[in-house]
């Protein structure tokens, strides 16, 4: 099944931005800035410790939209992880996705 994006127009363009994202002790905390709009159902994260995001992928969805920061734990010390995000919406029973922010990078304590 193709996945398809989520169209933004460029005259109310909706960017996900980070606002931070800390190392701590085999984790990492992302918070993000809340989207206002109606649409949205929820955001997808996607963590790696390759930087083209082609190998050892990792993806967390959060269904609420409320909610704007996740903690990942479990994680490789003193290793560099990347990290990005978007945004779903459905429609007709299936995702519909914007596209990817600019990844950011974090070294786990």
């Amino acid at each position: 099944m193709r996945k398809k994006r989520l169209r933004i127009s460029t005259k109310n363009r909706k960017v996900l931005l980070f606002q931070s994202l800390r190392a701590g002790k085999k984790s990492i905390t992302i918070s993000w800035k809340k989207l206002t709009a109606k649409d949205i159902k929820g955001y997808e994260i996607q963590y790696s410790t390759d930087k083209s995001f082609k190998k050892d992928v990792k993806t967390v969805n959060i269904g609420k939209t409320k909610r704007t920061s996740k903690t990942i734990k479990k994680l490789t010390s003193k290793k560099k992880y990347y990290v990005r995000i978007r945004t779903y919406k459905k429609s007709g029973g299936e995702k519909i996705y914007s596209k990817w922010s600019k990844s950011k990078s974090v070294k786990v304590k």
